[in-house]
């Protein structure tokens, strides 16, 4: 059981590093990503209107990573899910 241990605990610290890394990353780093995305589903000339929807998008999911990312430090922090 020790497997899913480290496998708990490798989520969690790439969760938390994910959404670190989504929050701190400024807007025109994300820009590009955003538009690509955005041209790959069918909006070939995004306004900033549609940017920035997507960038509050990514930095809910950013705060959504550190949320679960805390829970899961929480839960191996207190004994693992196999106590």
């Amino acid at each position: 059981m020790d497997i899913l241990d480290y496998l708990l605990w490798f989520v969690a610290i790439f969760a938390v590093a994910y959404g670190v890394l989504l929050l701190i990353l400024p807007r025109k780093t994300l820009t590009p990503t955003i538009k690509k995305q955005l041209q790959s589903k069918g909006n070939s000339n995004p306004s900033s209107e549609d940017i920035g929807k997507k960038l509050r998008f990514f930095r809910l999911m950013g705060l959504v990573c550190l949320a679960a990312g805390a829970a899961l430090v929480y839960i191996n922090l207190t004994g693992g899910i196999f106590v």
